[in-house]
């Protein structure tokens, strides 16, 4: 209770009674970055095991989290396209779409992640097919918990879709 006293002194110290509550908290949160990310999601089937796989890039010393594994992508910079971004990382994918937006803290302020589903057109240097249920435990949290479920879910249901049109009687 004593600490819900302090916090509440406190609030009352910086509110500003001549503006709306919470405006003071707003204008602190605001002032944290939102970086812009795309991250590509390739996935496959295993012709041996029949495990689905997703490809995992291994980031680099000089990048952040450096050693985690992660779906290639990366921030963009200004003006910059999604599909622009593993251009520049020297990804070469197709078909690349997208499939939804995730909202996260960082270390450096906040990241709005743009999922995308892609095909790979060669794997690069530094990644891997990895079984979706047996990710490296160094996987970037983010990419285990948001961005590759994302694309499992969209390549389950487009796999349904297709299923249920094959076995649609021909009119």
């Amino acid at each position: 209770m004593t600490l819900v006293k302090a916090l509440a002194g406190w609030l009352r110290g910086i509110a500003d009674p001549g503006e709306p509550l919470g405006s003071s908290l707003i204008n602190a949160i605001s002032r944290l970055p939102i970086h812009l990310a795309a991250d590509a999601v390739c996935l496959r089937r295993n012709t041996d095991s029949g495990a689905l796989e997703v490809l995992l890039t291994q980031r680099g010393g000089s990048e952040s989290d450096a050693g985690e594994w992660c779906c290639p992508g990366g921030v963009l910079s200004p003006g910059e396209q999604p599909e622009r971004v593993l251009d520049r990382l020297g990804v070469t994918m197709s078909d690349f779409t997208f499939l939804g937006d995730h909202f996260s803290a960082a270390a450096r302020g906040w990241m709005l992640s743009r999922v995308h589903q892609a095909k790979l057109a060669e794997v690069p240097a530094t990644g891997a097919w990895w079984p979706v249920e047996e990710l490296p435990s160094n996987t970037v949290p983010k990419h285990r918990e948001q961005v590759i479920p994302t694309a499992v879910k969209a390549f389950h249901a487009q796999r349904a879709k297709r299923s249920r049109q094959a076995s649609a009687p021909a009119l």
